[in-house]
């Protein structure tokens, strides 16, 4: 593993123990630790308090190809780095494989002196738990190479609506309204290292944070909203995708480091017109909920808005709010509600169901869905 440079100044030896506070996490060792001693904001003692992990490289189902493809006058590895550079909150650490074919990533590292963990591959959690090792703090930040756009801006106002908020976890995903691919989350230290003990299920090893997420009665979860919708723009680091933030990126000047936001403006996603689309709901529903008067299982009064454990969305056909969802999330179980316009087209409805579908096959808080206590949707096997 390579330690920053000395001209970055942000660790100095130490040893110490680290005991999670609120005592759930069972993970107790003696660690070596680091004063952080750069520009940012958050400082205790000889622990960091907040840690930017990029994480990248093979896992358990995917490898490192299109994380090597060419991306501006990069690699898209080396652009994600490139943008998280200047993070003023913490520092940037880097987390791999111990696979050879990895190599090249953390040359890419070592080339702009950010440090790199490495750790098995079959196990994304207990990556996780070296990084924590080697670098203890408070708050680890989590992004991964399938945002390419990833901004450090923004990455810093989740930062702090998480430290402002006092939540274990909070994240831009939780009620998506940011472009796929500006995924951000971040989670207390302590909260990991409890899911890194208590997780059984491959698919809670290898969301990393899945297991604090599914169980919001043990953790409390905190949703950042973008100030409009923009859940169309498809920005994540697929090679369609790749190939779109390149255009786009043309259009707007040629600028690799032009801010998340300022792109918007140059991106015109296809949304068919007939199509039914979900928004997560805001004042625009609750002014019209009284016009929704048809129900499917037991909507909760008052409906909620911006709350991490229920999915809200208002449903539209066009310009025309049709209706409303909620699926109530605990323990990894959603349950169903809505209410719709009465008299709306016999298809519309099976078409949002579908469309919640879509989401909740991404969303790792799910693993399956009822409506009135009766399974009707399984999204994990």
């Amino acid at each position: 593993m390579m330690r920053p440079s000395p001209s970055r100044n942000w660790y100095e030896p130490g040893a110490s123990g680290i005991v999670p506070e609120g005592g759930r996490a069972t993970i107790v060792s003696t660690l070596s630790l680091g004063t952080y001693l750069g520009p940012g904001r958050h400082q205790e003692g000889n622990t960091l308090s907040i840690l930017l992990v990029v994480q990248a490289g093979h896992d358990e189902t995917t490898g490192n190809e299109s994380q090597l493809l060419q991306f501006g006058n990069s690699t898209v590895f080396g652009t994600i780095l490139d943008r998280v550079a200047g993070f003023e909150d913490g520092p940037v650490v880097v987390a791999i494989s111990d696979l050879p074919a990895d190599d090249q990533l953390e040359e890419i590292a070592n080339e702009r002196e950010i440090p790199v963990v490495r750790a098995p591959s079959d196990d994304l959690l207990a990556r996780f738990v070296e990084v924590i090792a080697d670098y203890p703090a408070e708050h680890l930040v989590r992004v991964t190479t399938s945002s390419p756009l990833i901004d450090r801006h923004l990455i810093s106002s989740i930062v702090d609506a998480h430290t402002t908020s006092g939540a274990d976890y909070t994240s831009n995903t939780l009620l998506r309204t940011h472009p796929a691919g500006l995924d951000v989350e971040v989670i207390r230290s302590d909260a990991l290292l409890d899911a890194a003990e208590q997780a059984e299920s491959a698919d809670e090893r290898a969301g990393v944070t899945t297991f604090v997420q599914r169980r919001p009665a043990d953790y409390k979860l905190q949703a950042v909203l973008a100030p409009g919708d923009y859940e169309d723009h498809a920005w994540s680091g697929d090679d369609e995708s790749l190939e779109r933030i390149t255009q786009l990126i043309q259009k707007s000047g040629g600028s690799f480091d032009r801010a998340w936001d300022n792109l918007l403006a140059y991106d015109r996603p296809q949304i068919p017109d007939s199509a039914v689309r979900l928004r997560v709901a805001r004042n625009n529903v609750l002014e019209h909920l009284d016009e929704l008067t048809d129900t499917i299982g037991f909507p909760p009064d008052p409906f909620p808005i911006g709350d991490p454990t229920r999915r809200s969305w208002g449903v539209w056909a066009g310009d025309e709010l049709i209706g409303a969802i909620v699926v109530s999330v605990q323990n990894g179980w959603g349950t169903l509600a809505g209410k719709f316009r009465p008299g709306i087209d016999g298809d519309l409805a099976p078409q949002a169901l579908a469309a919640v579908d879509e989401r909740l096959l991404a969303d790792e808080q799910v693993i399956a869905l009822t409506i009135d206590g009766s399974a009707i949707r399984n999204y994990r096997s």
